[in-house]
């Protein structure tokens, strides 16, 4: 049995759920919580971010380095081109998205103003432990703050960066949401940029929906962006091609 490591509302692990279930693999969860979930990752893969993904005897951290491996170990459903020019085109849009996601989240967390709806889907998972699990709430929400960088010129930063990402999506589907990053069929490119976007357009069903926290002025904002061929490809993409574990 697979294992992934995970946040359930981290888009880095929604990225590689997607990869799995695309290639109809079966896999379980292990929800680690937020902070003490480093003294378990560092175990498992040296590292302190998730996801990581335990396949049989191989362990790996990162989402770009999970879909590599699954892309080698299993060859059904491709994500990745024969064809070699549209292959280095793939790997270099997912590696560009990977760090755009850094942008996604670090604006998103910029513009909560109450946590609560945010903190109720992030710990919800997790066992009340007495009443533990809420009394952490405000330490989660400075953590996150600080380790995400979230200040107001790291924030405007982030939103100068994302909204560039969909520019080149909308650079890349020549401003039709039906099309693909590259060539005619879903790739790891088109699996990146949808799930790292994700949190900002809130597909049904996704982790995010139903998430709100933030006031009229960044909704009218989002609002713009749903507007956007980015913005519809992102949902389109959710709606035509991400599979759902049974």
């Amino acid at each position: 049995m697979r294992t992934l490591y995970q946040f359930p509302i981290s888009h880095y692990c929604e990225k590689t759920r997607w990869h799995l279930e695309h290639k109809g693999l079966d896999y379980q969860v292990a929800n680690l919580f937020p902070g003490l979930h480093r003294f378990k990752s560092k175990r498992l893969a040296g590292i302190v971010t998730l996801p990581i993904l335990q396949d049989g005897a191989t362990r790996i951290g990162d989402s770009t380095a999970i879909a590599l491996h699954l892309e080698q170990a299993y060859p059904q459903q491709p994500l990745l081109p024969e064809d070699a020019d549209q292959r280095a085109a793939v790997l270099e849009l997912e590696e560009r998205f990977d760090r755009l996601g850094v942008h996604v989240r670090r604006w998103l967390y910029g513009q909560i103003k109450d946590w609560s709806s945010v903190m109720h889907a992030m710990l919800k998972v997790y066992r009340p432990w007495f009443g533990l699990r809420d009394l952490l709430q405000p330490v989660l929400i400075n953590g996150v703050q600080k380790l995400y960088g979230v200040t107001p010129e790291r924030v405007a930063k982030s939103r100068i960066e994302l909204l560039a990402g969909l520019d080149l999506i909308e650079q890349q589907i020549g401003g039709d949401p039906a099309r693909y990053l590259v060539g005619e069929r879903l790739s790891l490119a088109d699996v990146s940029a949808a799930a790292l976007y994700a949190p900002l357009f809130t597909p049904t069903g996704t982790p995010w929906d139903g998430i709100a926290g933030h006031d009229a002025e960044t909704q009218r904002f989002l609002d713009q962006l749903y507007a956007r061929p980015a913005g519809q490809w992102v949902l389109r993409r959710y709606a035509e091609d991400r599979p759902r574990a049974e």
